[in-house]
């Protein structure tokens, strides 16, 4: 099954760095028309009764992913529920360095995408950017 990676380093203990990627996603996820299913409704996101929901204005939510694995402060699963032609899953790992917390994201079922798609993921653009946004939660 062919994948990518992206990582980054922040300066917090895993549990810290599991809980704001968790609980606080909708705090850190930047709004745009690339990152949500429906841009004119997002107002939110969040990981919910075991999914990951793109909440709407109007009350509504669609599910963009089914959690697989919840092992609190370690490792986090996903089925992406958007792409309906693949099947994927995205993990995320979160390890203790010096300093504080490598975050690990893997993306897999790539093959299983169009060429096209599969290839701007294999690229990393998305989730690079993602985990920027992520990081950024601790600048100052």
């Amino acid at each position: 099954m062919s994948s990518v990676q992206a990582s980054v380093t922040v300066p917090v203990e895993p549990a810290d760095a599991f809980r704001a990627f968790t609980d606080e996603i909708d705090s850190w996820w930047v709004r745009g028309r690339h990152s949500w299913v429906d841009p004119a409704r997002a107002v939110g996101i969040r990981f919910e009764d075991g999914y990951l929901r793109e909440l709407w204005s109007d009350g509504g939510h669609v599910d963009t992913g089914r959690v697989l694995t919840w092992d609190p402060p370690h490792r986090l699963a996903w089925a992406d529920l958007i792409n309906t032609t693949g099947r994927m899953e995205i993990e995320v790992s979160f390890t203790p360095v010096t300093g504080g917390t490598e975050v690990l994201l893997e993306h897999r079922g790539l093959d299983t995408l169009p060429p096209d798609v599969a290839d701007r993921i294999r690229r990393g653009y998305s989730w690079q950017i993602a985990l920027r946004w992520f990081a950024a939660r601790w600048e100052t």
